[in-house]
């Protein structure tokens, strides 16, 4: 069975309504589903709903109405006022203004689960973290010494939806999930009783499409946190172009990387730590990058999170980057331009982020299809970020898909750009959801940019446009 994540989860629900599918309908349509199930099961009878304040209850809300013949009381674990979301406090005031009773649990004394012939969990859903708190727990045990059917919504409350690690945990009969599985279901098969899987309406493309749940998987900030907390980017290149590797860098740091350091070869040196006081330039002894700088790329590489390589660089950038790989300093990795690499060493994280040309110089085809990437990120053993002005992203077995972006983005150095906003998420993501939430921020930025200068920007206007769209993104509702 498919399975999902509830992080995955979390990000496709708000790209859905990021793209147009709003999360009022989403819920209706997992609420309906509930009904249907218990439906299918009892013709009539009492029905005890304990619900939740957060969107897990929501769908129980919805559900309330939907059960025609049913005696349907709904026990509140909390007060109504500290509902969390706006759709589940809609969803909670048109249902108790339908006549549905509702109840508020404020004190554990008085959870009741008695003569009911249905209950309905809804409580905590794919939100529990640890031990339960009072009056959940005590909620849990009531559920359990009860007589009733139990269904539980999307997951058993007490269950942890990713792991199926429990303390204590509601026990139903039926799990009703949505959209697809989260691992723990499978796991903890004694808790989900019969599991039902139902559709709410995503369609196959919305679970693909970039959008502000990309940028919410991989972008975190801690308030106790420190220099070096939020990621610390190796960049290596530089040659011909000298700019390249610079774009690189400041973008990575435009994308919250705290510490980012530059190597590049002495011969362009001086004219890189001269574009910005932000840079920390290292030399490496050479004209150009070369297998002789790899021991000084080792030990640069041990004091970063990601090395991002290949901008503006020729020569042998491409051996140098396939065995800086090999190194035991290297878990994680983008490449660029000259350094990507047709199949990436074992051991080591990377995203490769090839134009068209590109893609066929290293893996020999072309990319005329989703199915051409997809073959290119299982050769490669690494997620491919295919540049195009639909980018394709994979790692071989899922695939996203950016839409962002315009045609002024075909000038130089946004490629560049791009390899450091992957740089910066890979730190805390991975390399699937990072290379993603990157292809949208850049395209992104280039949308700002259209709409101030029109087609006739510059890679550093888009650089300059990544704070305010990673701010967009995550206050994005």
């Amino acid at each position: 069975m498919e399975t999902i994540t509830t992080a995955e989860m979390a990000a496709i629900d708000v790209n859905c309504e990021y793209h147009g599918l709003s999360r009022l309908q989403l819920m209706e349509n997992a609420g309906k589903a509930i009904a249907e199930e218990i439906e299918k099961r009892f013709k009539a009878g009492r029905i005890a709903i304990f619900a939740g304040l957060g969107n897990n209850g929501g769908d129980a809300f919805v559900a309330a109405r939907h059960l025609k013949n049913f005696d349907v009381e709904v026990f509140l674990l909390g007060k109504a006022s500290e509902i969390k979301t706006d759709i589940a406090m809609r969803n909670f005031e048109v249902m108790r203004k339908a006549g549905v009773a509702v109840k508020e649990i404020r004190d554990s004394t008085y959870v009741e689960a008695s003569d009911y012939d249905v209950i309905i969990d809804a409580m905590l859903g794919t939100g529990v973290r640890g031990r339960l708190r009072q009056p959940y727990a005590k909620a849990v045990e009531a559920i359990n010494s009860s007589n009733a059917y139990v269904v539980a919504v999307d997951v058993p409350t007490g269950l942890n939806p990713d792991t199926g690690e429990y303390d204590l945990a509601v026990k139903a009969d039926l799990t009703v999930t949505f959209h697809k599985a989260k691992p723990g279901l499978l796991n903890a098969k004694e808790l989900v009783g019969e599991l039902v899987v139902k559709s709410i309406g995503i369609p196959p493309l919305f679970e693909m499409l970039a959008g502000p749940g990309d940028v919410r998987m991989v972008y975190r900030r801690q308030r106790e946190g420190h220099k070096g907390t939020h990621g610390r980017v190796l960049v290596v290149g530089g040659g011909p172009y000298t700019g390249a590797p610079a774009l690189a860098a400041l973008a990575a740091y435009a994308a919250g990387a705290d510490i980012v350091t530059l190597a590049v070869p002495k011969s362009v040196y001086k004219i890189v730590a001269s574009f910005s006081p932000d840079l920390i330039v290292r030399k490496l002894e050479a004209d150009e990058i070369s297998l002789k700088n790899v021991e000084d790329i080792q030990k640069l590489a041990a004091k970063h999170h990601v090395v991002v390589m290949g901008m503006g660089a020729e020569g042998e950038i491409k051996e140098v980057a396939e065995e800086v790989l090999k190194l035991n300093e290297v878990k994680k990795a983008v490449l660029d331009a000259g350094a990507i690499l047709p199949e990436v060493p074992e051991g080591v994280e990377c995203i490769l982020t090839p134009h068209r040309g590109e893609f066929r110089r290293v893996f020999g085809f072309d990319a005329s299809s989703w199915e051409d990437v997809k073959k290119a990120a299982r050769k490669a053993k690494a997620v491919v970020l295919l540049k195009a002005p639909e980018d394709v992203i994979s790692d071989g077995v899922k695939v996203r898909i950016n839409r962002s972006g315009n045609a002024g983005m075909t000038v130089g150095g946004t490629g560049d750009v791009l390899a450091g906003i992957a740089g910066a998420f890979l730190v805390h993501g991975n390399a699937l959801w990072a290379a993603s939430a990157a292809a949208l921020v850049n395209g992104l930025a280039g949308d700002v940019c259209f709409e101030k200068y029109g087609y006739n920007y510059r890679a550093m206007h888009v650089m300059d446009e990544i704070p305010g769209v990673i701010k967009e993104m995550l206050e994005f509702a």
